[in-house]
């Protein structure tokens, strides 16, 4: 096998650890401040050490994961702060964008037609929420043409949705509400309008979160 060859089973490995590594996570199997030993993740996964480590450090970089020479790897615990500060982001680009994907749309350069997908996966009319409605989020973004805006997002969205999970609840009838109506401001070409609802459904669920994670971490 080529040396190439070899870098890019590698790759793949720890690429798989990171997925397998993030829904574990995400799910709730590994609390916040829970120590992630190498040895236990490499045995879970049934691999060696080198791509739990990658996976771990990949981990770090989006702020799932604080690394410490002495003590090794911690799963970062959700703080007050931190979800502030992830919403607060989310407020200085998704209401611009939302404004710019009705731009976009209403002048014919692009097609709202995979946000209504999207919108359909997430909301379907039998009830409940089948996928993350973060992936509505993003094709908004994706639908402003900014691509740096977009890449700014994409590294939020997994800290999202282990947010959601933490707090035990997902606000399923708010956010298909919210999202119909900034579907059909994007659709119909209204900016102003899709930008004001996006930053109002963002604020609101701010401050939800915030209340539902206080109560299920017992913030002071």
């Amino acid at each position: 096998m080529s040396l190439m060859a070899t870098s890019a089973d590698g790759s793949a490995v720890a690429d798989r650890v990171y997925r397998d590594l993030l829904r574990t996570i995400i799910q709730g199997e590994l609390k916040p401040g829970e120590w992630l030993k190498e040895r236990e993740l490499s045995e879970r996964f049934s691999v060696s050490r080198v791509p739990v480590r990658q996976a771990l450090q990949r981990l770090e970089g989006e702020g799932f994961v604080l690394m410490s020479r002495h003590r090794g790897a911690t799963l970062t615990p959700i703080t007050r702060g931190d979800v502030e500060e992830i919403f607060d982001a989310r407020l200085c680009i998704e209401p611009y964008a939302a404004r710019r994907a009705a731009q976009r749309v209403g002048g014919g350069l692009d097609s709202a037609d995979r946000l209504r997908e999207i919108f359909d996966a997430v909301h379907p009319s039998a009830g409940g929420v089948s996928e993350s409605s973060l992936a509505f989020h993003l094709e908004i973004v994706r639908l402003s043409g900014n691509r740096i805006l977009e890449r700014s997002l994409r590294p939020m969205l997994g800290r999202m949705d282990w947010i959601f999970h933490v707090a035990q609840t997902t606000m399923a009838s708010e956010h298909a509400e919210d999202h119909r109506q900034i579907l059909a401001s994007i659709v119909a070409g209204r900016g102003e309008v899709a930008a004001a609802q996006s930053y109002a459904h963002l604020d609101q669920a701010k401050d939800q979160i915030l209340d539902a994670l206080a109560v299920e971490l017992a913030w002071d």
